[in-house]
Order: structure tokens, then C-alpha cells, then sequence
């Protein structure tokens, strides 16, 4: 299956930011904001069940890592939603560095005038497009 759709992931217990992008234009855009389950299947599922209504052929998932590059407890959340999303679903899914970009997603609301209190989910869309347009521009660069 040839990849032209490709949505972005930035996964929290509470929350699941979604991005999609296709390869033609090469930009990600925010999909939606997932309510967590706080478990990894049922978490994962949801996921699927977007990727497939979007018909994303691949799957990128941020991964927090630490600054120093080492894991952290959502780190291995992260991996092991990762690893469910592989089990679940007949879609590849693509662990890609997220350091930064619930920082970068915050700096874009606050330039947007957006407040705090405002933010509930937004924050999660735009870090997903952050992780998924990094991905892509990475991507592109190889």
C-alpha cells in the first residue's frame, strides 16, 4: 500500500491530539482532539478508528523524549500506545522525536492571542500538526 495520507499523533492520557497531512501538498493541518481512555488499547482504537475515516496509510506518533534524549514515564506510554497501534491496526505507525512541540504549540496559541483557559484540546491539534509537519520536513530533507 503506497503511502499518501499520513496522520499525526501527540498522545496524553487525557487527551489525543490528531494531524493529518497528505504527500501531495506536504502540510499538516489539525484534525481533532481525542478524549484518552488512559489505557493503551482502547486508547489505540480510537485512534484507528479516525486514521481509517481519514484514510491515513501511515501513522506518526511523537515521542516524548527527554531533553538529554532519554525516556520518561510517557515515554513508555508512548511506546507502548505505539506498539497497540501496531497490534490493532493494519496501518504502520512511526515513532518520530516530539521534543518541543507542546512548547512550540503554546508559543503559536499565545501569538495568536488565544488564552489559557481557551486552549482545552487546541494545544494537543496543534502539537500533533507540529510533530506530523517535523516528520514531513525531515521527510522531504532525505
Amino acid at each position: 500500500m503506497a503511502v499518501t495520507r499520513i496522520m499525526g499523533i501527540d498522545y496524553g492520557r487525557r487527551r489525543i491530539g490528531l494531524a493529518i497531512a497528505d504527500l501531495e501538498t506536504r502540510i499538516a493541518v489539525p484534525l481533532a482532539t481525542l478524549e484518552g481512555r488512559n489505557d493503551a488499547s482502547r486508547d489505540a482504537r480510537l485512534v484507528l478508528d479516525a486514521a481509517h475515516g481519514e484514510e491515513a496509510t501511515l501513522l506518526v506518533v511523537g515521542l516524548p523524549l527527554n531533553m538529554d534524549g532519554s525516556d520518561s514515564e510517557q515515554t513508555a506510554l508512548t511506546r507502548s500506545f505505539a506498539v497497540e497501534l501496531g497490534r490493532l491496526g493494519d496501518v504502520p505507525v512511526h515513532l518520530h522525536d516530539e521534543r518541543l512541540t507542546s512548547h512550540a504549540a503554546n508559543e503559536a496559541l499565545d501569538a495568536a492571542g488565544i488564552r489559557s483557559r481557551d486552549r482545552r484540546g487546541l494545544t494537543d491539534r496543534i502539537a500533533a500538526q507540529k510533530i506530523l509537519q517535523s516528520y514531513l520536513d525531515e521527510a522531504s530533507a532525505q
